[in-house]
């Protein structure tokens, strides 16, 4: 009996997963909840046939288009841009996930969307993916076809499009659909890359529009979407978003949530020392201070003039928290943090990052302190 693909290098992963969503400006691995999306249906590893990707659990869409804001829409676009990422699992080979296989030219899209900087829709950036079992210029027998566009849906897009350069993927496994969205010389240009399991390159599409103009037609993230889907199960899983967000709308705290955090994290020739009191009232009114300094190659010091959202995730282990603040007592920055409390001591075990307006980044596992979330 054929088990689907293999649980590649699962420890190493699990341990992956669990540092990336401490520096991931949102991250959802669906271990313990769907949070951030809707209509996505959490099932344990092994559901119709499937091996979770990293850990216990991933996602489904069940007939059906789920979609992500990435934690919130964001309306400038960050220093050093972002990038947005789901895996999916591609399913080539019986024994099928449904239990009977698909109809030749059966697809899906996967769109990463961009704001304007008034935080209204500009652009979608696409994934066209469909199953085939013909005979033509991209293969033979059951297989994916993948290209990229702006466009999703049967009437605007098609995955076999020549002009589109279609990839072939032939063996059944987990994908990993990336979107990099950078400044090229102050247009947007969009990287649409498909990766395998051990995170090889595997094709990538450049999308560009000279109308996507930085900071004056495109501001920051806007959605994940499957904007079509004609799969009774697809599955997916570990999605993130890495960058700054600038939201349109903060996100609400969670109310009673307290942190407070201290300790230093190794950075370029030197420490990073910070302290953090944060807390979200019963009503989910946040207030907080964080002092950090940079004593390395990067030096700065920052010092919060305001807290705005704290918000407890990974099941209440990690906590993020948003505010404004001063670097070096003069510039205005606004700052993302996200701790998790990982255990006594917290000396490496707990993780602080900090990720800033103006692109700068520090993140860690602490050389000494302890983070605390109530």
């Amino acid at each position: 009996m054929r088990t689907k693909r293999k649980m590649w290098l699962v420890v190493a992963g699990i341990m992956l997963a669990a540092v990336t969503a401490t520096f991931a400006a949102y991250f959802q691995s669906f271990e313990t909840d769907t949070a951030g999306w809707t209509g996505a249906t959490r099932v344990p590893t092994l559901t119709h046939g499937v091996p979770t990707k990293i850990g216990a659990f991933h996602a489904e869409a069940q007939n059906n288009q789920p979609f992500t804001f990435w934690g919130g829409y964001s309306e400038t676009f960050p220093p050093g841009g972002y990038t947005t990422s789901v895996d999916i699992y591609l399913d080539i080979s019986p024994p099928y996930m449904n239990g009977v296989g698909y109809a030749n030219d059966t697809r899906f899209d996967w769109t990463s969307a961009i704001s304007t900087p008034q935080c209204g829709h500009r652009r979608d950036f696409v994934f066209n993916a469909g199953f085939y079992t013909d005979i033509d210029s991209t293969g033979a027998g059951p297989r994916f076809v993948i290209s990229a566009s702006t466009n999703a849906g049967r009437g605007s897009s098609f995955p076999k499009n020549p002009g589109r350069t279609p990839y072939t993927i032939s063996v059944e496994g987990w994908y990993t659909f990336e979107h990099r969205f950078r400044d090229q010389g102050g247009v947007l240009a969009v990287d649409l890359t498909i990766k395998n399991a051990l995170g090889v390159t595997l094709m990538t599409w450049t999308l560009s529009d000279p109308s996507d103009v930085i900071g004056v037609t495109v501001g920051g993230n806007r959605y994940g979407w499957f904007a079509q889907n004609e799969f009774p199960f697809l599955g997916f899983d570990t999605s993130m978003l890495l960058g700054f967000q600038d939201f349109c709308t903060v996100p609400p705290s969670t109310a009673g949530a307290k942190v407070t955090a201290g300790g230093w994290i190794p950075v370029v020739n030197d420490k990073g020392t910070f302290g953090l009191t944060a807390k979200a009232n019963a009503n989910g009114t946040a207030s907080g201070n964080l002092t950090y300094q940079d004593h390395g190659v990067l030096a700065r010091t920052v010092k919060s003039t305001a807290v705005t959202s704290v918000t407890l995730t990974e099941g209440g282990r990690c906590a993020r928290i948003l505010g404004d603040a001063k670097v070096n007592n003069t510039t205005d920055v606004g700052f993302q943090v996200d701790v998790c409390d990982n255990g006594e001591p917290g000396k490496d075990s707990d993780t602080f990052s900090i990720v800033m307006s103006d692109g700068y980044t520090a993140m860690g596992t602490l050389g000494g302190g302890n983070v605390q979330i109530h």
